[in-house]
């Protein structure tokens, strides 16, 4: 069994949380339905290598159950030993820098085969969580809240949160992607503005202002960003983080267990009014009197 996995397992037994695992378990292995755990509802199959979210354990018979959800459809129980703990961490916005990029193996080892360099050069990117791999951290990256592959941290180049006022000129050149590609109507007069993201190693800046959010180069603006310190510390976990971010999933979760519970429920009355109807035709037809003849044949032939 996976130790890390396992230590973490035994830890959120005692205090509960969500949590999200990158499967890597027996693709034969059951799914049991997440009402009755008891009742196989299908094997795991191509969700393997998927990265799933756990909203429950069980400890039964010394393996742990957990209770799956993946693309915001709640999958049912199954055995967790072997899975990758995927660790949460800081939210941050970031960029590739595809100049040193190399696309890590494991990548391929979990059938992520698409062209990183392809799909995400230039893109504003998210990072919010890393694996550990053979003593290795890599880190995950999400386009729109999509998840993309795995990244050695040292490609990834990190933008700051700020909150620092500006005065905004209206000569300065406004785009309205991060590629500073698509201009974006500057504004008509010298106006406040705030800085809400910076990548110093991209003289790259986000800002807002009343009206819009737009991006510009920081050659651009009078403003020093030197003040501002990038971190390149090895990645650490913050479960404030995901609680944060889970807070804000559970309004979901609670409704797409009720929306089940109440199928399963209208299910049974379904099943129930069938059984009935039958029972009813089965009364009528054997007191009816075709139905007491062929009783009495019945009968006879036992006899």
């Amino acid at each position: 069994m996976n130790l890390e996995l396992k230590n973490k397992l035994k830890e959120f037994i005692k205090t509960p949380q969500l949590f999200e695992v990158l499967l890597q378990e027996n693709i034969n292995q059951n799914i049991y339905n997440e009402f009755d755990i008891n009742s196989n509802e299908r094997t795991l199959g191509n969700l393997n290598n998927q990265v799933v979210r756990v909203l429950g354990l069980r400890e039964i018979d010394e393996n742990f159950y957990g209770l799956i959800e993946f693309g915001a459809n709640i999958i049912g129980w199954t055995i967790l030993e072997n899975s990758i703990f995927i660790h949460p961490k800081k939210l941050e916005s970031v960029k590739i820098d595809f100049d040193t990029f190399t696309t890590p193996e494991f990548n391929r080892e979990v059938n992520i085969h698409k062209d990183l360099v392809l799909s995400l050069k230039g893109r504003l990117l998210t990072s919010k969580s890393f694996i550990e791999v053979n003593g290795k951290q890599l880190e995950m990256i999400y386009l729109k809240g999509k998840f993309q592959g795995f990244v050695n941290p040292e490609d990834i180049i990190r933008g700051i949160d700020t909150a620092d006022h500006i005065n905004l000129d209206e000569n300065v050149q406004l785009y309205r992607d991060s590629n500073l590609v698509i201009d974006q109507e500057s504004v008509g007069e010298a106006i406040k503005a705030t800085v809400t993201l910076v990548f110093p190693q991209l003289n790259l800046a986000k800002l807002s202002t009343e009206n819009q959010t737009s991006w510009v180069n920081l050659d651009e603006l009078e403003y020093d960003a030197s003040h501002l310190n990038v971190k390149t510390a090895q990645l650490q976990e913050n479960f404030i983080q995901m609680q944060t971010n889970e807070r804000k999933k559970t309004k979901s979760i609670i409704e797409s267990l009720l929306k089940r519970q109440i199928e399963l429920e209208k299910n049974i009355d379904k099943y129930e009014a069938r059984l009935n109807r039958v029972e009813n035709l089965y009364n009528n037809l054997r007191n009816s009197k075709l139905g007491k003849i062929q009783v009495a044949i019945w009968e006879r032939r036992g006899k």
